[in-house]
Protein backbone atom coordinates (compact mmCIF):
# COMPACT_ATOMS: atom_id res chain seq x y z
CA UNK A 1 0.00 0.00 0.00
CA UNK A 2 2.87 2.37 0.77
CA UNK A 3 4.20 1.94 -2.77
CA UNK A 4 0.89 2.87 -4.37
CA UNK A 5 0.60 5.86 -2.06
CA UNK A 6 4.12 7.05 -2.92
CA UNK A 7 3.44 6.65 -6.65
CA UNK A 8 0.15 8.56 -6.53
CA UNK A 9 1.58 11.29 -4.31
CA UNK A 10 4.52 11.86 -6.67
CA UNK A 11 2.29 11.93 -9.73
CA UNK A 12 -0.25 14.30 -8.17
CA UNK A 13 2.53 16.59 -6.94
CA UNK A 14 3.95 16.88 -10.47
CA UNK A 15 0.51 17.50 -11.93
CA UNK A 16 0.00 20.32 -9.42
CA UNK A 17 3.48 21.84 -9.54
CA UNK A 18 4.10 21.84 -13.29
CA UNK A 19 1.47 24.44 -14.34
CA UNK A 20 2.71 26.82 -11.62
CA UNK A 21 6.34 26.40 -12.68
CA UNK A 22 5.35 26.77 -16.32
CA UNK A 23 3.75 30.14 -15.54
CA UNK A 24 6.75 31.19 -13.44
CA UNK A 25 9.20 30.24 -16.21
CA UNK A 26 7.15 32.19 -18.75
CA UNK A 27 7.03 35.22 -16.46
CA UNK A 28 10.80 35.07 -15.86
CA UNK A 29 11.41 34.37 -19.57
CA UNK A 30 13.24 31.19 -18.58
CA UNK A 31 12.55 29.68 -21.98
CA UNK A 32 14.10 27.34 -24.52
CA UNK A 33 14.07 29.30 -27.75
CA UNK A 34 13.97 27.54 -31.13
CA UNK A 35 17.01 27.61 -33.37
CA UNK A 36 18.56 25.67 -36.24
CA UNK A 37 19.46 22.61 -34.14
CA UNK A 38 16.16 22.23 -32.27
CA UNK A 39 12.85 20.66 -33.21
CA UNK A 40 10.37 22.93 -31.41
CA UNK A 41 9.21 26.12 -33.12
CA UNK A 42 8.00 28.30 -30.25
CA UNK A 43 9.74 29.46 -27.03
CA UNK A 44 8.94 26.85 -24.35
CA UNK A 45 9.29 27.05 -20.53
CA UNK A 46 12.20 25.09 -19.07
CA UNK A 47 11.39 24.50 -15.37
CA UNK A 48 9.73 21.11 -15.70
CA UNK A 49 12.70 19.35 -14.14
CA UNK A 50 12.17 21.19 -10.87
CA UNK A 51 8.65 19.78 -10.60
CA UNK A 52 9.81 16.21 -11.24
CA UNK A 53 12.72 16.47 -8.80
CA UNK A 54 10.73 18.06 -5.97
CA UNK A 55 7.82 15.65 -6.37
CA UNK A 56 10.03 12.56 -6.51
CA UNK A 57 12.31 13.42 -3.59
CA UNK A 58 9.54 14.83 -1.37
CA UNK A 59 7.26 11.84 -1.99
CA UNK A 60 10.08 9.39 -1.22
CA UNK A 61 10.89 11.27 1.99
CA UNK A 62 7.23 11.28 3.03
CA UNK A 63 6.91 7.54 2.38
CA UNK A 64 10.00 6.80 4.50
CA UNK A 65 8.57 8.86 7.35
CA UNK A 66 5.24 7.02 7.17
CA UNK A 67 6.90 3.60 7.52
CA UNK A 68 9.36 4.87 10.15
CA UNK A 69 12.33 3.96 7.98
CA UNK A 70 15.50 5.17 9.72
CA UNK A 71 17.35 7.92 7.90
CA UNK A 72 21.02 7.32 7.21
CA UNK A 73 24.01 8.85 5.44
CA UNK A 74 23.13 6.69 2.43
CA UNK A 75 19.69 8.29 2.07
CA UNK A 76 20.95 11.81 2.69
CA UNK A 77 23.81 11.36 0.20
CA UNK A 78 21.43 9.96 -2.41
CA UNK A 79 19.07 12.95 -2.12
CA UNK A 80 21.92 15.45 -1.92
CA UNK A 81 23.40 14.16 -5.16
CA UNK A 82 20.03 14.57 -6.84
CA UNK A 83 19.74 18.17 -5.69
CA UNK A 84 23.27 18.91 -6.89
CA UNK A 85 22.46 17.85 -10.45
CA UNK A 86 19.23 19.89 -10.41
CA UNK A 87 21.16 23.04 -9.47
CA UNK A 88 23.81 22.18 -12.06
CA UNK A 89 21.17 21.73 -14.74
CA UNK A 90 19.42 25.00 -13.87
CA UNK A 91 22.70 26.86 -14.19
CA UNK A 92 23.28 25.26 -17.59
CA UNK A 93 19.74 26.07 -18.72
CA UNK A 94 20.14 29.70 -17.66
CA UNK A 95 23.59 30.59 -18.96
CA UNK A 96 25.09 27.60 -20.75
CA UNK A 97 28.08 25.73 -19.36
CA UNK A 98 31.38 24.45 -20.65
CA UNK A 99 31.42 20.64 -20.99
CA UNK A 100 34.30 20.22 -18.53
CA UNK A 101 32.44 22.16 -15.84
CA UNK A 102 29.28 20.19 -16.46
CA UNK A 103 31.12 16.85 -16.29
CA UNK A 104 32.84 17.89 -13.09
CA UNK A 105 29.52 18.76 -11.46
CA UNK A 106 28.04 15.44 -12.51
CA UNK A 107 31.07 13.58 -11.10
CA UNK A 108 30.73 15.43 -7.78
CA UNK A 109 27.04 14.48 -7.50
CA UNK A 110 27.81 10.84 -8.29
CA UNK A 111 30.71 10.80 -5.81
CA UNK A 112 28.52 12.20 -3.03
CA UNK A 113 26.01 9.42 -3.60
CA UNK A 114 28.57 6.63 -3.82
CA UNK A 115 30.79 7.72 -0.92
CA UNK A 116 27.78 7.98 1.39
CA UNK A 117 26.94 4.28 0.94
CA UNK A 118 25.71 3.94 -2.62
CA UNK A 119 28.34 1.30 -3.42
CA UNK A 120 27.25 -1.15 -0.74
CA UNK A 121 26.71 -4.68 -1.99
CA UNK A 122 28.58 -4.34 -5.29
CA UNK A 123 30.69 -7.44 -6.05
CA UNK A 124 33.96 -5.60 -6.75
CA UNK A 125 36.87 -4.07 -4.90
CA UNK A 126 35.76 -0.65 -3.51
CA UNK A 127 38.12 1.27 -5.82
CA UNK A 128 36.90 -0.63 -8.89
CA UNK A 129 33.30 -0.17 -7.78
CA UNK A 130 33.85 3.58 -7.42
CA UNK A 131 35.46 3.96 -10.86
CA UNK A 132 32.83 1.84 -12.61
CA UNK A 133 30.06 3.60 -10.71
CA UNK A 134 31.40 7.02 -11.67
CA UNK A 135 31.58 6.07 -15.35
CA UNK A 136 28.08 4.58 -15.19
CA UNK A 137 26.51 7.56 -13.41
CA UNK A 138 28.13 10.31 -15.49
CA UNK A 139 27.50 8.34 -18.67
CA UNK A 140 23.80 7.89 -17.93
CA UNK A 141 23.30 11.51 -16.92
CA UNK A 142 24.67 12.58 -20.28
CA UNK A 143 22.76 9.85 -22.13
CA UNK A 144 19.47 11.09 -20.66
CA UNK A 145 20.52 14.66 -21.41
CA UNK A 146 21.15 13.61 -25.03
CA UNK A 147 17.74 11.93 -25.19
CA UNK A 148 15.94 15.12 -24.20
CA UNK A 149 15.59 16.29 -27.80
CA UNK A 150 11.99 15.43 -28.63
CA UNK A 151 8.74 15.68 -26.68
CA UNK A 152 8.17 13.02 -24.03
CA UNK A 153 11.13 10.74 -24.75
CA UNK A 154 13.34 11.29 -21.69
CA UNK A 155 10.46 11.30 -19.20
CA UNK A 156 8.92 8.22 -20.83
CA UNK A 157 12.15 6.19 -20.80
CA UNK A 158 12.82 7.22 -17.19
CA UNK A 159 9.33 6.07 -16.16
CA UNK A 160 9.81 2.70 -17.89
CA UNK A 161 13.24 2.16 -16.32
CA UNK A 162 11.97 3.20 -12.88
CA UNK A 163 9.08 0.72 -13.10
CA UNK A 164 11.60 -1.99 -14.00
CA UNK A 165 13.85 -1.10 -11.07
CA UNK A 166 10.82 -1.04 -8.76
CA UNK A 167 9.85 -4.55 -9.89
CA UNK A 168 13.39 -5.79 -9.27
CA UNK A 169 13.59 -4.17 -5.86
CA UNK A 170 10.21 -5.54 -4.86
CA UNK A 171 11.20 -9.02 -6.00
CA UNK A 172 14.33 -8.86 -3.85
CA UNK A 173 12.62 -7.30 -0.84
CA UNK A 174 14.47 -3.98 -1.05
CA UNK A 175 12.01 -1.43 0.34
CA UNK A 176 14.18 1.68 0.13
CA UNK A 177 15.05 1.21 -3.55
CA UNK A 178 11.46 0.28 -4.37
CA UNK A 179 10.11 3.48 -2.80
CA UNK A 180 12.67 5.69 -4.56
CA UNK A 181 12.02 4.01 -7.91
CA UNK A 182 8.23 4.20 -7.73
CA UNK A 183 8.31 7.91 -6.88
CA UNK A 184 10.56 8.58 -9.88
CA UNK A 185 8.14 6.59 -12.04
CA UNK A 186 5.19 8.59 -10.71
CA UNK A 187 6.93 11.92 -11.22
CA UNK A 188 8.09 11.13 -14.75
CA UNK A 189 4.73 9.67 -15.77
CA UNK A 190 2.82 12.65 -14.37
CA UNK A 191 5.10 15.05 -16.22
CA UNK A 192 4.19 13.41 -19.53
CA UNK A 193 0.78 15.04 -19.12
CA UNK A 194 2.50 18.31 -20.08
CA UNK A 195 5.55 17.04 -21.96
CA UNK A 196 4.12 14.55 -24.45
CA UNK A 197 3.80 15.95 -27.97
CA UNK A 198 2.97 18.79 -28.28
CA UNK A 199 4.86 19.73 -25.10
CA UNK A 200 3.94 22.89 -23.19
CA UNK A 201 6.99 22.67 -20.92
CA UNK A 202 10.40 20.98 -21.08
CA UNK A 203 12.47 19.15 -18.50
CA UNK A 204 15.51 21.23 -19.27
CA UNK A 205 18.97 20.05 -18.28
CA UNK A 206 17.85 20.18 -14.65
CA UNK A 207 15.25 17.48 -15.33
CA UNK A 208 17.15 15.28 -17.76
CA UNK A 209 20.25 15.21 -15.55
CA UNK A 210 18.12 14.48 -12.47
CA UNK A 211 16.34 11.57 -14.14
CA UNK A 212 19.64 10.20 -15.46
CA UNK A 213 21.11 10.48 -11.97
CA UNK A 214 18.17 8.75 -10.29
CA UNK A 215 17.91 5.92 -12.81
CA UNK A 216 21.69 5.45 -12.78
CA UNK A 217 21.94 5.31 -9.00
CA UNK A 218 18.94 3.03 -8.54
CA UNK A 219 19.92 0.68 -11.37
CA UNK A 220 23.24 0.00 -9.62
CA UNK A 221 21.24 -1.83 -6.94
CA UNK A 222 20.33 -4.46 -9.56
CA UNK A 223 23.97 -5.55 -9.48
CA UNK A 224 24.01 -5.71 -5.69
CA UNK A 225 20.94 -7.97 -5.66
CA UNK A 226 22.87 -10.71 -7.47
CA UNK A 227 25.29 -11.10 -4.57
CA UNK A 228 28.89 -11.87 -5.47
CA UNK A 229 28.40 -12.48 -9.20
CA UNK A 230 30.02 -9.73 -11.32
CA UNK A 231 28.06 -10.94 -14.36
CA UNK A 232 25.06 -9.10 -12.93
CA UNK A 233 26.42 -5.85 -14.37
CA UNK A 234 24.65 -6.96 -17.55
CA UNK A 235 21.24 -6.39 -15.92
CA UNK A 236 21.30 -2.56 -15.74
CA UNK A 237 23.13 -2.43 -19.08
CA UNK A 238 20.30 -4.40 -20.72
CA UNK A 239 17.65 -2.35 -18.94
CA UNK A 240 19.12 0.94 -20.14
CA UNK A 241 20.44 -0.25 -23.48
CA UNK A 242 18.43 2.29 -25.46
CA UNK A 243 19.88 5.44 -23.82
CA UNK A 244 23.34 3.85 -24.19
CA UNK A 245 22.59 3.10 -27.85
CA UNK A 246 21.44 6.65 -28.59
CA UNK A 247 24.47 8.23 -26.92
CA UNK A 248 26.79 5.85 -28.77
CA UNK A 249 25.14 6.54 -32.14
CA UNK A 250 25.38 10.31 -31.68
CA UNK A 251 28.99 10.15 -30.50
CA UNK A 252 30.14 7.92 -33.36
CA UNK A 253 28.26 9.97 -35.96
CA UNK A 254 29.70 13.28 -34.78
CA UNK A 255 33.24 11.95 -34.58
CA UNK A 256 32.87 10.46 -38.07
CA UNK A 257 31.76 13.86 -39.37
CA UNK A 258 34.59 15.68 -37.63
CA UNK A 259 32.27 17.51 -35.23
CA UNK A 260 32.61 18.19 -31.53
CA UNK A 261 30.56 15.61 -29.59
CA UNK A 262 29.32 18.34 -27.23
CA UNK A 263 27.82 20.37 -30.08
CA UNK A 264 24.12 19.85 -30.58
CA UNK A 265 22.32 18.76 -33.72
CA UNK A 266 19.31 16.95 -35.11
CA UNK A 267 21.22 13.70 -35.40
CA UNK A 268 19.89 11.64 -32.49
CA UNK A 269 18.15 8.31 -32.95
CA UNK A 270 14.79 10.03 -32.41
CA UNK A 271 15.48 12.52 -35.20
CA UNK A 272 16.56 9.71 -37.50
CA UNK A 273 13.42 7.69 -36.71
CA UNK A 274 11.36 10.77 -37.51
CA UNK A 275 13.35 11.02 -40.74
CA UNK A 276 11.91 7.65 -41.74
CA UNK A 277 8.47 9.26 -41.82
CA UNK A 278 7.31 8.92 -38.23
CA UNK A 279 5.48 11.69 -36.39
CA UNK A 280 6.72 12.92 -33.00
CA UNK A 281 4.15 10.74 -31.22
CA UNK A 282 4.98 7.68 -33.30
CA UNK A 283 8.69 8.20 -32.67
CA UNK A 284 8.13 8.42 -28.92
CA UNK A 285 5.88 5.34 -28.95
CA UNK A 286 8.46 3.33 -30.90
CA UNK A 287 11.20 4.23 -28.41
CA UNK A 288 8.88 3.41 -25.49
CA UNK A 289 8.22 -0.06 -26.92
CA UNK A 290 11.92 -0.74 -27.44
CA UNK A 291 12.80 0.47 -23.94
CA UNK A 292 9.97 -1.47 -22.31
CA UNK A 293 11.00 -4.65 -24.12
CA UNK A 294 14.63 -4.31 -23.02
CA UNK A 295 13.59 -3.53 -19.46
CA UNK A 296 11.27 -6.55 -19.35
CA UNK A 297 14.07 -8.84 -20.55
CA UNK A 298 16.46 -7.47 -17.92
CA UNK A 299 13.93 -7.85 -15.10
CA UNK A 300 13.03 -11.39 -16.16
CA UNK A 301 16.65 -12.48 -16.35
CA UNK A 302 17.46 -10.96 -12.97
CA UNK A 303 14.49 -12.47 -11.15
CA UNK A 304 14.56 -15.87 -12.83
CA UNK A 305 18.22 -16.45 -13.60
CA UNK A 306 20.09 -14.11 -11.25
CA UNK A 307 23.66 -13.68 -12.40
CA UNK A 308 23.98 -16.74 -14.63
CA UNK A 309 26.76 -15.77 -17.01
CA UNK A 310 25.85 -17.89 -20.10
CA UNK A 311 22.26 -16.64 -20.25
CA UNK A 312 23.22 -13.03 -19.55
CA UNK A 313 26.00 -13.15 -22.15
CA UNK A 314 23.60 -14.54 -24.76
CA UNK A 315 21.05 -11.81 -23.99
CA UNK A 316 23.66 -9.06 -24.19
CA UNK A 317 24.97 -10.36 -27.52
CA UNK A 318 21.46 -10.60 -28.97
CA UNK A 319 20.52 -7.07 -27.87
CA UNK A 320 23.87 -5.62 -28.97
CA UNK A 321 23.51 -7.25 -32.37
CA UNK A 322 19.99 -5.96 -32.85
CA UNK A 323 20.89 -2.42 -31.82
CA UNK A 324 23.99 -2.51 -34.02
CA UNK A 325 21.98 -3.26 -37.16
CA UNK A 326 19.41 -0.68 -36.12
CA UNK A 327 22.21 1.85 -35.70
CA UNK A 328 23.63 1.06 -39.14
CA UNK A 329 20.20 1.65 -40.67
CA UNK A 330 19.60 4.89 -38.78
CA UNK A 331 23.10 6.17 -39.55
CA UNK A 332 22.13 6.23 -43.22
CA UNK A 333 19.16 8.51 -42.57
CA UNK A 334 20.04 12.07 -43.67
CA UNK A 335 20.11 14.70 -40.94
CA UNK A 336 19.97 18.47 -41.19
CA UNK A 337 23.39 18.92 -39.63
CA UNK A 338 25.29 16.17 -41.50
CA UNK A 339 28.63 17.57 -42.57
CA UNK A 340 27.98 20.98 -41.03
CA UNK A 341 29.39 22.63 -37.95
CA UNK A 342 27.49 24.26 -35.11
CA UNK A 343 29.31 27.34 -33.88
CA UNK A 344 28.90 26.87 -30.14
CA UNK A 345 27.51 24.36 -27.61
CA UNK A 346 25.84 27.29 -25.86
CA UNK A 347 22.21 27.72 -27.02
CA UNK A 348 21.65 30.49 -29.56
CA UNK A 349 20.25 33.52 -27.77
CA UNK A 350 17.05 35.10 -29.05
CA UNK A 351 15.66 38.45 -28.00
CA UNK A 352 12.46 40.35 -28.67
CA UNK A 353 13.26 43.72 -30.28
CA UNK A 354 11.64 46.91 -29.11
CA UNK A 355 9.44 49.01 -31.37
CA UNK A 356 12.28 51.52 -31.77
CA UNK A 357 14.76 48.79 -32.81
CA UNK A 358 12.28 47.44 -35.39
CA UNK A 359 11.80 50.92 -36.80
CA UNK A 360 15.56 51.45 -37.11
CA UNK A 361 16.05 48.08 -38.80
CA UNK A 362 13.18 48.79 -41.17
CA UNK A 363 14.59 52.20 -42.11
CA UNK A 364 18.09 50.83 -42.64
CA UNK A 365 16.85 48.05 -44.92
CA UNK A 366 14.52 50.35 -46.81
CA UNK A 367 17.50 52.49 -47.82
CA UNK A 368 19.15 49.58 -49.64
CA UNK A 369 18.43 48.76 -53.29
CA UNK A 370 16.82 45.46 -52.30
CA UNK A 371 14.76 47.13 -49.62
CA UNK A 372 13.46 49.87 -51.93
CA UNK A 373 12.23 47.32 -54.43
CA UNK A 374 11.13 44.38 -52.29
CA UNK A 375 10.53 45.34 -48.68
CA UNK A 376 7.24 46.48 -47.28
CA UNK A 377 7.24 48.56 -44.07
CA UNK A 378 7.37 46.47 -40.91
CA UNK A 379 4.79 47.55 -38.32
CA UNK A 380 6.35 48.71 -35.06
CA UNK A 381 4.03 46.43 -33.06
CA UNK A 382 5.57 43.29 -34.59
CA UNK A 383 6.18 40.42 -32.08
CA UNK A 384 8.67 38.55 -34.23
CA UNK A 385 11.91 37.48 -32.60
CA UNK A 386 15.23 38.22 -34.24
CA UNK A 387 18.12 35.74 -34.04
CA UNK A 388 21.51 37.20 -33.25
Amino acid sequence: MIFLGAFVLSMMAVLALTPALRSLATHLRFLDHPNMIKVHRTPTPLMGGIAVALASLASAAAALVLINYPYSAKIVGFMAGGLIVVVLGLADDANGMRPVVKLTGQAVAAAVMMLSGGLSGLPFHPVISFVLGLIWMVGLMNAFNFLDNMDGITAGIAAIAAFGIFTLALGHGQVLTAIAAITVAGGALGFLRYNFSPASIFLGDAGSLFLGYMVGALSMRAVAYAGADPAAVAIPVLMLAYPIFDASLVTIARLAEGRDVAQGGKDHSSHRLAGLGMSAKQTAATIYILSASLTAVAVYLSLRHGGELPILALAVLAVAGGLFFMGVRLFRVPTQVRGSRVSSPVPVRLYRPTAQEIALLTAAYANTDEGRTEMEPVPTHSRETIEV
